[in-house]
Formats: structure tokens, C-alpha cells, sequence
């Protein structure tokens, strides 16, 4: 992305002319939506996740520091709404008990490789709220379970067993899934 039209974009919505607001949407908002479908159980959260995402990044817009680190900036601010969705929805209950899991339990399985992304997407989206939290955080957004405890509120020991245990149900979900189609 070309720096000087980023900043003529950026200084326009400043300003609050419509269309650099309409082009930064433009630029921004396919990566904002995918985000927020990543961490949405279903379309219309992520629509509601989307939506709040856009208007906080409109407003908070003067607060960005280093124009080059933008991707990511909006980026958290989708992955804090998304957080912020789901605590609201107090559906969010996470299990204090760690497990430890390891990572050559994943490794080495071929259901993977049988499946598309947006098949893989739509079981991350069937997990528990609390499990497609912590898996995207950790697995997708690379966060360490430190960093996703303090995001969440909860210990370092729930995050790594919410790890846990969105593993063990995603590939649970994805053999049925390839069962399926063989």
C-alpha cells in the first residue's frame, strides 16, 4: 500500500471528508470483516462485530502513532471488539482446569490437508465462544497465553487449557467432517 496516498486518506478522514472516509473503508474493511468472521460464531455477529469495529476505528483514527503498523492497529481493534462482544454476551465461561496439551497431538494429521479454509473456518465457528477466542488469539493472531489472559481476565492455566480443548474439539469436528465426504 503506497504510504503518501495512505496519508492523504488518513489526513481526508481526519478532516471528515466523506470520500477519503469511503476509500479508507474501501481499503480496510474486507481485512476488518474477515477478522471479525474469524472471531464471530455466526454471520450476524460478525456483522454487529464488523459495524462496532468500523465506528472505533473512525473515532480512534487521530490516535494512530505509525501509520506503517495501520494493518495492525485496525486489527486489534477488531480482535478488542470481538472480546468485548462476547463478554457483553455473558455467554463467556471459561474453564479454570489446565490440561497440558501437546502440540504433536495436532501435528501430523491429514484431515487438515483434506479440507478448504472456509470449511476449517466454519468449525472454528462452531466452537464454544470461549475455545474460538483463545484458539484465534493464540493460533491465528500469535499472542502469547500471558497476553491473551490479560486481554481476557482470566489465568494463564485457563487460556492454555481453552487451547486445549479447542484443539481437541477441532479435530474432532474435522475427522466428522471428513467422514463425510470420503
Amino acid at each position: 500500500m503506497d504510504k503518501t496516498v495512505l496519508d492523504i486518506v488518513i489526513s481526508g478522514c481526519l478532516q471528515g471528508d466523506s470520500k477519503h472516509k469511503k476509500a479508507f473503508y474501501g481499503m480496510f474493511s474486507p481485512q476488518m470483516l474477515s477478522v471479525s468472521h474469524r472471531y464471530a460464531r455466526n454471520r450476524t455477529d460478525a456483522e454487529d462485530i464488523f459495524q462496532e469495529s468500523v465506528l472505533k476505528v473512525f473515532s480512534y483514527l487521530h490516535q494512530l502513532n505509525d501509520v506503517e503498523k495501520i494493518e495492525w492497529w485496525i486489527k486489534r481493534i477488531v480482535i478488542n471488539e470481538a472480546i468485548r462482544f462476547y463478554k457483553k454476551s455473558k455467554s463467556l465461561v471459561f474453564v479454570e482446569d489446565y490440561q497440558t496439551a501437546k502440540s504433536s497431538e495436532m501435528e501430523g494429521d491429514d484431515i487438515y490437508k483434506k479440507m478448504e479454509a472456509a470449511e476449517v473456518l466454519k468449525v472454528i465457528q462452531e466452537l464454544p465462544d470461549r475455545m474460538r477466542l483463545v484458539i484465534n488469539l493464540f493460533s491465528i493472531e500469535g499472542f502469547s497465553h500471558e497476553e491473551i489472559a490479560e486481554m481476557l481476565g482470566i489465568s494463564v492455566g485457563t487460556s492454555k487449557s481453552n487451547l486445549f480443548d479447542a484443539r481437541k474439539k477441532i479435530k474432532i469436528l474435522m475427522q466428522e467432517k471428513v467422514r463425510r465426504i470420503i
